[in-house]
């Protein structure tokens, strides 16, 4: 009935559907940028200002921690290590190894940690259960926008990926991209006072970060080849690096992608298009100063949000529908909300964000471009805050950005996609499948 009567009001007065497009555009933007549009109420903003002030840094075994509660108590093994990407980002990677096909009964729950500066017998661990070389096929799973190792885990065994794969006998490993809060390091640069951490794009996951997180899991397990799968933004990654880097189509089996993205003309989610439209990246990379962190994870949000969303869960569940797509058939189980909400968003970049735009604005349905860097390479524009600010000409050599040639891509690809997302459609599936050359 309730519906029924907006319907009748919409009907009667059709600006109305402007002004519910507005509110759901506001809640969504503070919910998912970490910027409020209005102020806060008195008691809320004295207690995030109090977070902000007096939290001392955490140290970086710290956010193990979160990862561990999702695994752990399960009776999984779980480890954590460190990448190090050839332009200085520091990743965290978790894996869960493959369990024993044998075992009736969840083995004593472990955990360790290691970096790609370490061998195998230098892995520091809490129980001696280092880094090895393994007969297990490995799985590299590459998590969506705003999101981080923990989207693969949140449904528990039984229902949540990762689990599945490590019960099916495969070596899991799960990355997290430069900037998400598992990865906010850097060998140079500290990202709340370097605004240049914060300059890169997806090209730069791309080029960078997928090939960091694919050399390290080889190298650790001793395979040669791996099975990829992305999800969403997770999807781009690798049909871009399959289509432009021969080394890691070589390193890559099977590339199964879910909710997949290439083109995004078909996007209809109402944060994403009207910040497309009114350019709101430029508008966001002001706030923050020039440093163009985006989505920030802040620890005071994730436990104000928690009694909210368990007191109203689909109240919390319109934020994320209309942000990732509607739920028709309920496949999002309520009681799963609170907990989606701990964990994001995760943080990425403000060019990252803008990279999406563009290809919004672009409208284009054949081709996936590279970042857009702009035209103007006069003096005044190259001696901005953001001092890793280039042009189309400076990086590409053309005023225009290079698209990734995905008919290049021979990789057998499996794709699934759903009928309601805001993000993707079937119809981009048939889109692909027209496009790419290998086997789908």
């Amino acid at each position: 009935m309730a519906g029924e009567a907006v319907q009748t009001v919409s009907a009667r007065w059709p600006g109305l559907k402007n002004v519910y497009a507005l509110i759901a555009y506001l809640l969504l933007f503070q919910a998912f940028t970490g910027l409020h549009p209005w102020r806060l109420l008195p008691k809320q903003q004295a207690r995030l200002q109090q977070y902000q002030q007096n939290e001392a840094p955490k140290a970086a075994d710290s956010y193990f921690q979160p990862m561990a509660d999702l695994v752990l108590p399960h009776g999984y093994q779980l480890e954590e290590h460190f990448v190090t990407t050839a332009d200085g980002y520091i990743l965290r990677m978790f894996r869960i190894p493959a369990r024993p096909a044998s075992a009736s009964a969840p083995p004593a729950s472990t955990a360790s940690t290691c970096t790609n500066n370490s061998s195998s017998s230098a892995c520091s661990s809490s129980n001696n259960n280092s880094t090895h070389s393994t007969a297990a096929p490995v799985v590299l799973m590459q998590h969506a926008l705003l999101d981080t190792s923990a989207g693969w885990l949140l449904l528990g065994p039984g229902r949540g990926l990762a689990f599945q794969l490590a019960d099916a006998g495969f070596d899991v490993w799960m990355t997290n991209s430069r900037g998400n809060r598992y990865s906010r390091n850097h060998t140079r640069l500290n990202p709340d006072a370097d605004a240049s951490f914060w300059s890169y794009n997806v090209d730069d996951l791309v080029e960078y970060d997928l090939p960091a997180s694919i050399q390290y899991a080889k190298n650790a397990t001793g395979q040669q080849q791996l099975v990829y799968i992305g999800y969403s933004q997770g999807t781009m990654i690798g049909l871009a690096a399959l289509s432009s880097q021969p080394d890691i189509a070589a390193s890559i089996s099977l590339a199964v992608l879910m909710a997949p993205v290439a083109f995004t003309t078909a996007m209809t989610s109402p944060a994403f298009v009207l910040s497309a439209k009114v350019r709101f990246e430029n508008y966001a990379l002001s706030i923050f100063g020039g440093q163009g962190e985006w989505g920030s994870f802040r620890q005071a949000n994730a436990e104000a949000m928690l009694p909210i969303c368990r007191r109203f869960p689909r109240f919390c569940m319109g934020y994320l529908t209309a942000f990732c797509g509607k739920n028709p058939k309920g496949n999002l189980d309520p009681e799963l909300v609170p907990l989606v909400f701990q964990h994001l968003p995760a943080g990425t970049s403000v060019n990252i964000m803008a990279h999406w735009a563009q290809g919004i604005r672009r409208g284009c349905k054949k081709h996936l471009y590279r970042f857009d860097h702009g035209t103007d390479c006069s003096s005044s524009v190259m001696s901005t805050s953001n001092s890793s600010r280039r042009c189309n000409l400076e990086v590409y050599g053309q005023h225009h950005p290079p698209v990734y040639d995905l008919a290049k891509i021979t990789t057998p690809i499996a794709l699934f996609t759903g009928k309601a997302s805001h993000h993707t459609s079937i119809i981009w599936g048939f889109e692909l499948a027209g496009i790419c050359s290998g086997d789908l």
